[in-house]
């Protein structure tokens, strides 16, 4: 009996003891069905992902988060826009959001345990990594611009500009983004184009 060539979580990277989600399993089986069948299969060999998660947008919208390591990130995009459309057509019409994995450090004081050597970079601090998930969320398209509002009672909206050519492949996401980015992050945001 001949063992199979790869297993269904070839594609996703995980610590030995844990187990793989349903979703994790079922993209895994996407992408190694996508390296297997498609022009995609040398841009794909090499590319792995860390978890995926599903969040729900609406009643009958979910979308489904796939993180990838940040130093693969750059490969991922080249091939963004195909393995996108591929997945979604896979996954039954779900929407395929890829996010780099960060760490966000906390900010170090007198009383704080782990007191290393080296000053927290700023790629690490809260800031950089919900402005870098926000740039991912949006990735074919570029922001242009950002503007914070802050109402009467104290609560904060982001209002984030994109540029109008991307408008064609974003502007359906366009609630997706709003979502994804809450539930990551916990803060409002809200979308518009501009010339």
């Amino acid at each position: 009996m001949a063992l199979p060539l790869f297993s269904a979580t070839s594609k996703l990277l995980k610590a030995p003891n844990e187990s793989a989600s349903d979703i994790e399993s079922e993209v895994s089986k996407a992408l190694l069905d996508l390296e297997a069948n498609t022009d995609l299969s040398s841009a794909l060999r090499g590319l792995y992902f860390v978890g995926a998660e599903e969040i729900v947008i609406r009643d009958d919208k979910i979308a489904v988060v796939i993180h990838i390591p940040v130093p693969l990130q750059k490969l991922y995009h080249k091939i963004q826009g195909r393995l996108v459309r591929e997945l979604e057509k896979k996954l039954s019409g779900k929407h395929i959001i890829f996010l780099a994995k960060r760490r966000i450090l906390s900010k170090p004081t007198r009383h704080s345990r782990n007191l290393s050597k080296q000053k927290r970079p700023r790629s690490r601090t809260l800031t950089a990594v919900h402005d870098a998930i926000l740039d991912d969320l949006v990735y074919p398209a570029e922001i242009c611009g950002k503007r914070k509002r802050v109402k009467l009672d104290g609560s904060q909206q982001l209002k984030v500009h994109l540029e109008k050519s991307a408008a064609i492949n974003t502007e359906t996401k366009l609630d997706t983004f709003m979502s994804v980015y809450k539930k990551l992050t916990g803060k409002d945001v809200v979308f518009e184009y501009i010339e």
